[in-house]
């Protein structure tokens, strides 16, 4: 791997330790709708990044009322032909246009990238944070080399251009989603909770669990969207109208289908390993995954994500859930995910079953219909120290334990 002169990779999130550092998050987004579950760990709520979803305007009165403006005054839908001025990627003259909550994630990951920490268990037990540069002199910092986990590049103008129909296809689902879409910008969980007993005071470290995988996703996502800087949908053509507010950050890969598909990823890797029927059966693993691609293909609905962003999502969110499961269990396998965005086609819509085997219990590469790969999977075996979290573990065992003997 090549680095510009004087940088070094922004990676491992080694650094994250016990995700201490959050209590500044103040309303995370995604877990509001459990009720009592705010607080938990510092999350301060969990309430409003949502995957960086819509804001406080977004009521059911305005929302029916963009549904049928639209169809009052889009006539024919018209191709977009017209050149695109993409934004320039990883630039951070982009941070002003972004929202509070958006910087914030970005800022959080900046620092918790370039931060390591080690604990001597001899003498006094000396807790180091560490600044994670080249490979150090002197022993025990935290040692480089990185393994790569996840590479992605961005989709072509004109693949964007056309799935611009697609999305426009997708508009005349809006009334009869809308529930849906509004409730799935605060709370994406709520949705989960309906296919498994999840409650705040049956399964709290349950939850607990999935609120630091969903800190881990929101990070990278939102790191891997101001690297790639695709625009939105509303910013390629004046008919789409979404039918909630667009988020400020960039569209792919999309942030409900990262967070949907890590949480249906690590339920399930989570009842698997507490073996109690009948959630370790496949029908769980199906509606699992389901409803993570219902959560994503709704933001095509809406009118902020292109089918191609749910792509790279579902794939993030797939390769973050394994990553974390393995910090949790100490174990030192993983999988490595590549997105190629230019090998997606223009016309292709997202399907997930093309990711993930239900059946296998695993990601699997996509090819397009000319055999080009936009999806590469393969697994990776990490150093087993580095993989090792005590905190995690312990907090990995309660949870598996509320789904013991059930």
């Amino acid at each position: 791997m090549t680095l510009a002169s004087g940088s070094g990779p922004e990676g491992g999130f080694g650094g994250f330790g016990g995700f201490g550092g959050f209590g500044g998050f103040g309303g995370f987004g995604g877990f509001g709708g459990f009720g009592g579950f705010g607080g938990f760990g510092g999350f301060g709520g969990f309430g409003g990044l949502g995957g960086f979803g819509g804001g406080a305007l977004d009521t059911p009165l305005v929302s029916g009322a963009l549904i049928t403006t639209r169809d009052g005054i889009v006539d024919a839908w018209q191709p977009v032909t017209t050149p695109i001025t993409q934004t320039t990627q990883n630039d951070p003259d982009s941070l002003a246009r972004l929202s509070l909550p958006a910087r914030s994630a970005l800022f959080a990951f900046e620092v918790a990238s370039k931060l390591g920490f080690t604990f001597g268990t001899t003498g006094a037990g000396e807790a180091v944070l560490w600044h994670v540069q080249a490979v150090p002199d002197d022993n025990p910092a935290p040692h480089p080399p990185y393994r790569r986990l996840v590479t992605m590049t961005r989709p072509t103008d004109a693949i964007f251009r056309a799935q611009l129909n697609l999305i426009a296809a997708y508009a005349p689902q809006r009334q009869d989603r809308a529930a849906e879409i509004l409730a799935q910008l605060s709370s994406e969980t709520e949705f989960f909770r309906a296919i498994n007993y999840l409650n705040p005071a049956r399964t709290p470290h349950t939850l607990e669990l999935l609120s630091v995988g969903y800190a881990l996703a929101v990070m990278a996502e939102g790191r891997m969207k101001f690297a790639l800087a695709c625009k939105r949908p509303i910013e390629m053509s004046p008919q789409i109208q979404p039918m909630v507010y667009t988020p400020t950050h960039g569209s792919l890969p999309s942030g409900h289908a990262t967070e949907s598909f890590l949480i249906a990823r690590v339920l399930r890797r989570l009842f698997l390993d507490a073996g109690t029927g009948p959630y370790g059966g496949e029908p769980w693993g199906e509606m699992l995954m389901r409803q993570a691609a219902r959560i994503a293909i709704n933001r095509t609905v809406a009118g902020v994500h292109f089918p191609v962003d749910s792509m790279a999502g579902a794939m993030l969110g797939l390769t973050l859930a394994d990553y974390f499961v393995a910090r949790c269990t100490g174990q030192n396998q993983a999988t490595q995910a590549t997105f190629t965005g230019a090998n997606v086609e223009g016309t292709q819509d997202f399907s997930w079953r093309a990711l993930y085997s239900v059946s296998g219990e695993a990601q699997t590469g996509a090819v397009n219909a000319l055999g080009n790969p936009y999806v590469g999977v393969a697994p990776v075996t990490l150093d087993t120290d580095s993989m090792e979290s005590p905190l995690l573990e312990w907090l990995w065992d309660r949870a598996r334990d509320e789904w013991v003997n059930i």
